[in-house]
């Protein structure tokens, strides 16, 4: 009886390790609101638990008009979340270290535009805290602005569109927010005296809260969210699959052999 319990447990174990996180896949969209008050606006931190290096990329879409004129052509809007309001977030991104609290001295990187205020080409600039792309434990790369037409963003000059290269593993912090969120704004927890800007013309704007849609995905890397925590882990290489299978094999074998044995005992 000890014996089927130890086999069991072990494919129950072995089970839980092909199937869990159940809902981890190679994407991850979350939907949210920065909203206006009296001191600014408001922003967001998503807790980022990454558990091995990989990649992964960032896309976000909150500017709900293709530009920023009502004039300029080839203007048009698109609700992004399905609400019934358009919105005019012009989303301000960064990756802090996770300490438990925010502080200037965990920021990483930013990046704000595609290209413009991400680095641009050479991706060198708007690291903070002495990090480099050398030395940053999470590296960014913009992407170009001749790329952004096909990532669907509505307004895809304006919405951050760029890839993030896993260097060390950690807890880290993913804020977003209207522009331009300072470290220290982002320590003192406000987006000092920051409001929305509609587009020029627009009529009767909604301009008390902006909403975004960020989009994460990766090709060797997978996605769990828990609340507020985003899980990234690297996808398991074949050799590990290989080896999980085969110890559900062997416990298929035992288990089928035990049960003849029992079968044939109830017979003598």
């Amino acid at each position: 009886m000890l014996k089927q319990i130890q086999l069991a447990s072990a494919a129950a174990l072995a089970f839980g390790l092909l199937t869990s996180p159940a809902q981890a896949a190679n994407s991850l969209v979350i939907d949210g609101a920065i909203l206006k008050n009296d001191l600014g606006t408001t922003f967001d931190a998503w807790t980022f638990k990454i558990l091995g290096a990989g990649s992964f990329t960032v896309d976000v879409a909150a500017y709900e008009a293709s530009q920023s004129s009502v004039t300029a052509a080839g203007y048009y809007t698109h609700d992004i979340n399905g609400d019934g309001e358009l919105t005019w977030l012009d989303p301000d991104t960064y990756f802090y270290h996770d300490t438990g609290s925010i502080q200037t001295t965990d920021a990483i990187f930013r990046c704000d535009d595609v290209q413009n205020n991400c680095g641009g080409a050479t991706g060198t600039s708007n690291y903070f805290n002495g990090y480099t792309p050398e030395t940053s434990p999470l590296t960014r790369t913009s992407r170009l602005l001749d790329e952004t037409p096909v990532d669907g963003s509505v307004h895809f000059r304006r919405d951050p569109w760029y890839d993030v290269t896993v260097n060390t593993a950690g807890d880290y912090l993913f804020l977003i927010a209207d522009f331009r969120l300072d470290p220290a704004e982002a320590a003192a927890g406000i987006n000092g005296g920051d409001n929305f800007s509609a587009p020029t013309g627009f009529s009767g704007p909604v301009l008390d809260h902006a909403d975004y849609r960020v989009t994460f995905s990766s090709s060797d890397m997978l996605f769990s969210l828990d609340g507020n925590t985003i899980v990234v882990s690297p996808i398991p290489e074949a050799q590990t699959w290989a080896m999980l299978l085969a110890g559900l094999s062997l416990i298929g074998w035992r288990l089928r052999n035990q049960s003849r044995k029992a079968s044939s005992l109830a017979f003598v």
